[in-house]
């Protein structure tokens, strides 16, 4: 996008209370450029009060094949080849903290206010850059030094440490442009620390923590994220001085960064997170990203026993219920909203189902065996964040799990209805009346209104596209994003809301109706939106789910009021996983050992079966970020005028 259309539609968005600070910003960021030097600066060495009552040594009695694993990716990394984003990147003697190993190109060490990190034509996407600079492979190493107690693991992490700082000079290179990326590397630093668990390091050593951190802790305090900015950023942010103030208490200026952080900590928990236990971003991906902060927030707190807001384990709790409802037997769940496979630590080696390791670890923490899912595993993460008993305790709680309350309810915070049946097999379909995204942005959401999401017996079948891509995506960020990458309506061939940049929607449509009830022979949800209101001649959509549990079948009814004529679209995805045979007037679907007759009415006057399409593109799938398949996608449509009634039908076979 031209680069003063977007600064044009920013402005347009951010209220007028919000450029106080934005210029407050600017001036401090420009005085940063011309009297900021830290080079000769000297660091008063840290008070380390990195507690740690985990041994780890303990795991192999829980994952006997792991330590191989363990060792084999430590040394991978002491090579400098990583895995980034799906990228096999071997960086060689030294690693360039700058480089996007996707285009193999350099970011510029300039002053991080001069940087212009959005624009991806000349460089790349800047997340794959800023990946391995949040330093997930510090804690691998130092779990296989404590494995190991060979030397060479712990010296590589100070040896690059010691790089990281000379080629990121404070304040050049891209490595200081956003906070939550420095308050993801402090997070990482504590949790090395913890498990070399040296109560006393070597002086080199030291000075080098010293250095990194007060300079971390000093930017993050002058440049906190606030107003429009104020979503997942902040409480990264805020975690890294948390954590900085509470476990480095002898640096400078440490209290009053633990107190600024906990305070925003505290404060947005309450915002961030609904009482349903919903993201207020809309995104069901950056929900697991929130917990992880507040999980690590409590476990800190816990083990320094410092006192925090009974807030934070309430809305935990809560999110914790929401997750088990809108997820199936296996840890699938719809990919609503952008997903980065943005996380604050890796603590696993392997497969990973970062949602099932949230449920296992507050089953354990809170004594919530039904938070469990039926065939959860015990994972990695939840080890090395608790420890020997956790597992003790987990076993218990999967032996005498207790299934919850049912599964058929309205999520209000939300906008998800979730009609689950359990006879013969999990049936799970989630129905999304929530809202575009996080006002006055909509940063992270999706075009989606009315779309829904269905698994049977643990295979998802009708899908959420993904994400894919961000700065970089440029048509592909579009189609992901798009209302015809959603089970849902698209009129006149365009979306529900006009995308005007990679993060910026121009309008926002409001859901209305919400119905959402249950009796002994059917649930219903409806819902409707006023996203097409601003056609020149307006139109309505009004979607009705209907479940009848006796019949097994789902009818997917829509209403489109209008009163000049208008092209209807209707789009249904389908998981890579499902086989697709067209019957003439039915499709059957399988996929492994579930089946499904999916019955289109006769009305649509044309029906088109797409696979991966590139012109338009059409037909595709992102389970995670840079990565994406094709996949079958049913294209309905009709030219209507007056009130219409589509009505399809799904069948359980």
């Amino acid at each position: 996008m031209n680069k003063f259309l977007w600064y044009w539609y920013r402005i347009k968005k951010i209220p007028l209370i919000e450029y106080h600070y934005r210029i407050g910003q600017y001036l401090k960021k420009y005085s940063d450029k011309f009297f900021i030097n830290e080079k000769d600066k000297k660091f008063s060495s840290p008070t380390i009060d990195i507690f740690n009552s985990i041994d780890i040594n303990e795991f192999e009695k829980i994952f006997p094949n792991l330590k191989e694993k363990v060792i084999s990716q430590a040394e991978k990394i002491i090579l400098h080849n990583f895995e980034i984003f799906g990228i096999e990147k071997k960086f060689g003697d030294s690693i360039n903290w700058h480089l996007d190993p996707k285009t193999n190109k350099s970011w510029p060490i300039d002053f991080w206010g001069n940087i212009k990190y959005r624009d991806s034509g000349n460089i790349g996407g800047i997340k794959f850059a800023w990946e391995l600079n949040r330093l997930h492979h510090f804690p691998k190493l130092a779990i296989a030094y404590a494995l190991t107690n060979e030397n060479k693991y712990k010296d590589e992490i100070f040896n690059q440490l010691d790089d990281w700082l000379k080629s990121n000079p404070y304040p050049k290179g891209i490595n200081w442009i956003m906070g939550i990326e420095l308050g993801i590397r402090i997070i990482n630093i504590v949790y090395t620390l913890k498990f070399l668990n040296e109560k006393k390091l070597a002086p080199g050593h030291e000075s080098l923590l010293a250095k990194f951190i007060s300079i971390h802790g000093n930017h993050l305090y002058r440049f906190p994220s606030k107003y429009s900015s104020c979503a997942n950023h902040s409480i990264a942010e805020a975690l890294g001085l948390f954590a900085i103030g509470l476990c480095f208490p002898g640096l400078d200026n440490a209290s009053k960064w633990k107190r600024f952080g906990k305070e925003v900590l505290e404060r947005e928990v309450i915002r961030q997170i609904y009482q349903d236990g919903s993201s207020f971003e809309h995104s069901l991906p950056y929900l697991q990203f929130v917990l992880d902060h507040y999980l690590i927030f409590c476990l800190l707190c816990r083990e320094y026993k410092e006192p925090y807001s009974t807030n934070v384990e309430k809305r935990l709790k809560s999110s914790f219920q929401f997750i088990s409802q809108i997820i199936d037997k296996n840890g699938n769940y719809p990919l609503i909203g952008d997903d980065d496979d943005g996380y604050l630590l890796k603590l696993w080696f392997g497969k990973h189902n970062n949602f099932m390791s949230i449920l296992n670890i507050g089953a354990v923490l809170f004594n919530r065996s039904e938070l469990i899912l039926q065939n959860a595993e015990y994972d990695h993460k939840t080890f090395f964040l608790l420890g020997l008993d956790s597992w003790k305790k987990w076993t218990e709680q999967k032996n005498c799990k207790m299934e919850g309350s049912l599964r058929t309810r309205y999520f209000q915070d939300a906008g998800l209805a979730v009609i689950e049946d359990k006879k013969p097999y999990e049936i799970l379909f989630i129905g999304n009346s929530g809202p575009l995204g996080l006002k006055s942005l909509g940063a992270h959401g999706h075009a989606d209104a009315l779309s829904f999401w269905l698994s049977i017996d643990g295979n998802p079948i009708f899908i959420d596209p993904g994400t894919y891509l961000y700065h970089s995506g440029g048509k592909w960020r579009n189609y992901f994003r798009s209302t015809s990458a959603h089970n849902t309506i698209k009129i006149d061939g365009r979306d529900q809301a006009e995308i005007l940049a990679d993060f910026i929607f121009g309008t926002f449509y409001k859901v209305k109706n919400t119905l959402f009830y249950e009796n002994e022979e059917k649930a219903v949800w409806s819902a409707s939106h006023d996203g097409y209101k601003r056609l020149k001649q307006p139109i309505i959509h009004q979607r009705e789910v209907i479940y009848f549990k006796n019949e097994k079948k789902f009818n997917i009814v829509d209403y489109i009021d209008c009163k000049a004529s208008h092209l209807v679209e209707s789009f249904f995805h389908f998981h890579p996983d499902c086989e697709i045979f067209n019957r003439n007037k039915y499709y059957l679907i399988k996929c492994k050992k579930a089946e499904i007759r999916f019955n289109i009415d006769e009305k649509w006057s044309e029906r088109n079966l797409i696979k991966g399409g590139l012109n338009p593109i059409f037909g595709w799938y992102s389970p995670r970020f840079n990565y994406i398949q094709d996949t079958h996608t049913l294209e309905l449509k009709k030219n209507v005028n007056g009130k219409n009634i589509f009505v399809n039908t799904i069948y359980l076979t």
